[in-house]
């Protein structure tokens, strides 16, 4: 038999390919870091959203009642705020729109729906679909909270971006593997036996018994027989230096949460756990993407649920975001003092800013002011006379 033959012999007769995955192994096509980025800024968004507080008021003056448990402890009767808010935080953020019905007093969000926009009248809700039930009802926008994110759904711009980098990941990917993997060459005399008995011993020496050779974790032998013989090839490795497969895959992966952390406006520290400047990072996160969402929230629920002749006699509700940050008591006993000293804040403002509950007593509520601060007359006058 030629040596052709006996390498047709080793292909399976009925698919016509040869058997390599137990050699070689699988490498995946699909990587999720894309992915892992954009659930961690949705998460971190959703959280962060979850952990502020929604203050309502009447004429100015703040009150907890009907509207401040809806929106704070229970806008479902299936779920409770924390879990509702993360849920529109989740929709909003990840599927740039989410709609929200107002249904016997409480709030549900829309699995999906139909939007049908005019010019100069409602828009109209249709096939609205909540927790798998279809509802049959046509909403118009003022019966509904629609909160709308940007222009542009921006995962579309991010699976863009990604299709594009993922073949960089993927080339790198390959050329580690292809470098940390050993290779070889088994040397299969022309005169090995063509018998089934050979032939099975041939496939379990490929696919079994060179597998346990290769994953061992320390030194290893594989017996040969019939002649054969095994050769290492001595290569490159991991390691070597190039254009792109030089560059280490997690600088790769950072470059993927980075861009998807700047989509979001999140900073790429806090998405990536570092504690580096985090104080500047949290304010930041704060300044340019929980405020502006919070903003987004507060105008829609006010303008459909206020009204605009209440929200001009100062009754409306707004979130607070102040208390997201964890903050040590000892870092703020400073700021308190010169806040009550100077009668910005009272005793009970100074409870409330640290999340406790207020006094309401009429000395707490009162406001003081140390009496080294005096009018700017009397100081204009008194040094005049001086």
């Amino acid at each position: 038999m030629s040596l052709w033959d006996t390498f047709l012999s080793w292909f399976n007769k009925d698919t016509k390919t040869l058997p390599l995955d137990a050699i070689i192994g699988e490498l995946a096509t699909e990587v999720y870091f894309k992915e892992l980025a954009v659930q961690a800024c949705v998460n971190l968004i959703a959280n962060t959203v979850a952990r502020s507080e929604f203050k309502t008021f009447e004429q100015g003056k703040e009150t907890r009642k009907d509207n401040y448990y809806l929106l704070n402890v229970e806008p479902s009767p299936n779920r409770n705020a924390s879990k509702f808010w993360r849920e529109v935080v989740h929709h909003l953020v990840y599927d740039n729109e989410c709609l929200v019905i107002q249904e016997r007093g409480y709030f549900y969000v829309a699995d999906s729906f139909q939007r049908t926009k005019y010019a100069f009248k409602e828009h109209i809700y249709t096939d609205v679909v909540i927790d798998d039930y279809q509802l049959r009802d046509r909403f118009a926008e003022s019966q509904v909270f629609y909160f709308e994110l940007h222009n542009e759904r921006i995962k579309d711009v991010i699976d863009g971006l990604y299709r594009s980098y993922a073949k960089l990941i993927a080339a790198s990917q390959n050329h580690y593997k292809k470098n940390a993997t050993r290779r070889g060459a088994l040397t299969v005399p022309t005169n090995y036996p063509q018998t089934d008995d050979a032939q099975n011993d041939l496939k379990e020496l490929l696919e079994k018994r060179f597998k346990r050779f290769f994953s061992a974790d320390g030194d290893a032998v594989i017996p040969l027989t019939n002649g054969m013989t095994y050769t290492e090839a001595f290569g490159e490795r991991a390691g070597t230096k190039g254009s792109i497969e030089g560059r280490d895959i997690r600088a790769f992966i950072d470059d993927i949460f980075d861009f998807v952390a700047i989509a979001f406006q999140v900073p790429p520290q806090l998405l990536k756990g570092n504690v580096a400047d985090t104080d500047k990072a949290v304010n930041n996160f704060l300044t340019f993407c929980v405020n502006p969402l919070a903003e987004l929230l507060t105008d829609e629920i006010n303008r459909k649920m206020y009204g605009k002749k209440a929200y001009l006699g100062r009754t409306y509700m707004t979130l607070d975001t102040s208390h997201i940050r964890a903050v040590d008591i000892k870092d703020i006993a400073n700021a308190l003092d010169v806040l009550i000293r100077c009668g910005a804040y009272s005793v009970d403002d100074c409870l409330m800013a640290m999340g406790m509950e207020p006094l309401n007593t009429e000395w707490s509520r009162a406001r003081w002011m140390t009496r080294n601060y005096v009018p700017i007359e009397e100081a204009i006058e008194g040094g005049g006379e001086d």
